[in-house]
């Protein structure tokens, strides 16, 4: 890995997802019925641009190839068709209805200025006249590049969800696709999933080939860095506006 690259990766591994408060509360098994509400109300308008973010940088990237291995990445996120599932949007979905919350109050919900930072970085990366390698590092790299989701028991969003909340399988199926806590031949686990590995991998090669010059690399590491320090701000507001200790833990086999 060359050094621009591991300076990428050291800042998403500074300050991964589970150095968040929010994360960190959700792995736990602590959260409420409200917080998992709203974080489905408040993650899922970040996912919903998500393949077309991607698409934004797909159609400016001159190799066929990695063109390919992009639009594989949007048509699996939009049908389900590699992993034999459905629309990963659909199985976040899914999660938020086994939590009381329907499609209409997601779409209904307004959104947190800071999760509308967010929406604003990733397009501003991805879907203008900005480099292209600045989406790839600001958006694909962070997202589909982040360290294992997991506890230091090597719990998983995955197997929290199953376990511990007692989601049914369509409430947990996305955590399948996504940072998910993979049972390998050896008896070891992998919390990424074989997906996200596939994507970050695609990620860094794009960077290699055209994140060429000094200019270019700056610009990378300034937009990753706004773009962590968005994210973050997003991850603390859903926290601090809905998280209360004094409210029980969530578990789907108690709800009425």
């Amino acid at each position: 890995m060359s050094e621009f690259l591991q300076s990428l990766r050291n800042k998403i591994n500074t300050r991964r997802k589970m150095t968040s408060p929010l994360y960190q509360t959700v792995l736990s098994g602590n959260a409420s019925k409200r917080l998992l509400q709203q974080f489905v109300i408040n993650r899922f308008p970040i996912k919903n641009h998500w393949t077309r973010n991607i698409l934004g940088i797909a159609s400016r990237i001159p190799d066929h190839p990695i063109r390919t291995e992009l639009v594989e990445n949007v048509f699996e996120e939009e049908t389900g068709y590699f992993s034999k599932s459905k629309r990963h949007l659909e199985t976040f979905v899914d999660f938020g209805k086994c939590v009381g919350v329907s499609q209409q109050q997601i779409n209904a919900a307004p959104l947190l200025p800071e999760t509308k930072a967010v929406i604003e970085h990733n397009i501003e990366a991805c879907n203008t006249e900005i480099h292209f390698t600045a989406g790839v590092a600001s958006v694909l790299l962070l997202m589909e590049g982040q360290p294992p989701v997991v506890t230091n028991e090597n719990k998983s969003m995955l197997s929290v969800m199953k376990d511990v909340y007692k989601l049914p399988e369509e409430g947990y199926e996305f955590f399948v696709h996504h940072a998910s806590n993979v049972e390998l031949n050896n008896g070891s686990f992998a919390a990424v999933s074989e997906l996200e590995e596939d994507h970050a991998a695609t990620a860094e090669k794009i960077l290699e080939i055209y994140c060429n010059t000094d200019e270019l690399k700056i610009q990378a590491l300034k937009y990753l860095d706004r773009a962590i320090d968005r994210r973050h701000a997003h991850f603390d507001a859903i926290y601090n506006l809905f998280y209360d200790a004094s409210e029980p833990p969530f578990r789907f086999d108690e709800e009425e």
